[in-house]
């Protein structure tokens, strides 16, 4: 097996050497060799791919832990939380954009248009402990509300405090 070294690997696949030495410490992309004597890293023409989709990855924004979660799945599925992923950012990139026009419009003297309304948007998933989603969220016109579940009721118990707050806040 060919191995580079790391000046020759990080030019292959258009990282810097320093971040290869990150990459490696968070456990992303581990070389092939490390020389006991002088820690020297080594890295194997297979490992070119990964360090590609990591510097991609890296490159839209997707924070180190995150690409983790992504190297460790299937293609598919990857492919699906990349999709996921860039839809939240999007989204929050869009409201603000939205922020930042009506502050430039308030600065500049502009009329008042209309006021801005409360958006929301919630991801909720089992994490990396649980085995199972037990979180809870509404959104509604007076009441954003989220419940984190722990334990053998979590979900139940975070839909009754969702549940309730809802009662309070919408009426009967």
């Amino acid at each position: 097996m060919t191995l580079l070294g790391i000046g020759d690997f990080a030019r292959a696949v258009r990282l810097s050497a320093k971040a290869l030495r990150l990459y490696d410490e968070k456990g992303l992309l581990v070389p092939a060799r490390v020389d006991p004597v002088t820690g020297y890293r080594y890295y194997a023409g297979s490992q070119v791919e990964r360090a590609r989709l990591i510097g991609w990855l890296r490159r839209v924004g997707m924070p180190l832990g995150r690409i983790g979660e992504i190297v460790a799945m299937e293609p598919g599925a990857a492919a699906e939380a990349v999709r996921g992923w860039w839809g939240g950012v999007a989204a929050e990139t869009a409201v603000r954009g939205e922020l930042a026009a009506f502050v430039a419009d308030s600065l500049a003297g502009a009329p008042p248009g209309p006021a801005l309304a409360l958006r929301s948007a919630a991801l909720s998933d089992r994490g990396l402990v649980r085995g199972e989603n037990q979180d809870a969220v509404h959104a509604g016109e007076r009441l954003l509300a989220v419940a984190d579940g722990f334990g053998a009721g979590g979900a139940r118990a975070s839909a009754g405090a969702v549940a309730g707050l809802r009662r309070f806040a919408e009426g009967p």
